[in-house]
């Protein structure tokens, strides 16, 4: 989430989240605010395809650098960022003009193959030699072909986002009805790059629609490495899902805006905590599942499908006497 997208203190308070909890958080397209600063070593510079607020110094702030060409939420689309929310402190860091509607192209115009790729990864290793470059795409039914071929290019992370991600400013009919859903994308990828035998050599980050710490531990237990968390911890900041968010002051909550009165609504100090109780709370959930089937870490969680049962699959009386089985014998 961009600055321009949120607040400017949701994206700070996110900021000092990721710090206490040894984790990450990403800028987003809209840029890189000086008050991220201070959190460099946990923020994730992102280059998409309009280039807003990118420059040499922002790619050197980070550990992990993300090329984004494609999301869940906008498969086909670029970016988008209504000419309410653009205000003089948006557009001077997104270096353009106030008012106007912004709409980053789609595709990168000149990345058309794997070789345009790998001359975007190598121009980001050049700038900065210890960032890690991520490569985030959406996922269409050749995803595990995208995939491999990120990796070849030279990407650390590929990072795939499915549908159903997105907050209120992505279109329905887009997020809904054409990318593939993260839980047939996951053991996809996961699959084939274990085939091609390079699975150990490649990070998978998977998003859209995650939303609470069992679709983490399913999304793990899939084949996904790691997982990026937005709307979630949005709602932890009070977010009530009205789906204004393209509105410069439709947000009830200060959390989607940059009008400046609203954006007071939200303390840093108080959105940091709040996500960092989230975070707190889910790790309780995952350290019992951990413990109910004898796994010492999360890692070893990874592409553990076995551990997984599809509802939707069973017999009514299967799936009757499955609920009321001991919770130490599922997960849902």
């Amino acid at each position: 989430m961009s600055f321009g997208s949120v607040a400017l203190s949701v994206i700070v308070g996110r900021a000092r989240a990721a710090r206490r909890l040894n984790t990450l958080t990403c800028t987003g397209e809209g840029g890189y605010p000086q008050e991220l600063v201070p959190y460099a070593d946990n923020v994730i510079t992102q280059v998409a395809t309009g280039l807003f607020g990118v420059r040499e110094e922002t790619i050197q702030y980070a550990p992990v650098v993300e090329l984004k060409y494609a999301q869940g939420a906008k498969p086909g689309l670029g970016g988008h960022l209504l000419g309410d929310k653009v205000t003089s402190a948006v557009a001077a860091l997104r270096e353009t003009v106030v008012g106007n509607a912004l709409f980053s192209p789609f595709p990168f115009h000149s990345v058309y193959s794997v070789e345009d790729n790998k001359k975007h990864i190598d121009w980001v290793k050049e700038m900065n030699p210890r960032a890690l470059v991520s490569v985030k795409v959406s996922t269409p039914t050749d995803v595990d072909m995208v995939a491999v071929g990120s990796y070849h290019a030279g990407a650390h992370i590929i990072h795939f986002d499915g549908s159903y991600g997105g907050t209120g400013a992505a279109p329905d009919i887009a997020k809904k009805n054409i990318a593939m859903p993260i839980e047939y994308a996951i053991p996809k990828v996961h699959r084939f790059l274990t085939e091609e035998g390079v699975r150990d050599q490649v990070c998978l980050i998977a998003s859209g629609g995650i939303r609470n710490a069992m679709d983490v531990a399913k999304a793990i237990a899939l084949g996904a490495d790691g997982v990026v968390i937005g709307t979630a911890e949005l709602v932890a900041l009070e977010c009530i899902r009205c789906g204004n968010c393209e509105s410069g002051r439709g947000c009830a909550r200060g959390i989607a805006t940059t009008d400046a009165e609203l954006g007071c609504m939200v303390d840093e100090a108080w959105a940091e905590q709040r996500i960092v109780n989230m975070y707190t709370a889910w790790r309780k959930q995952w350290c019992e599942l951990l413990r109910q089937y004898g796994l010492r870490s999360i890692r070893e969680l990874v592409g553990r499908s076995d551990l997984l049962v599809h509802l939707d699959y069973l017999e009514e009386e299967e799936r009757a006497r499955y609920k009321s089985s001991p919770v130490e014998h599922r997960v849902l």
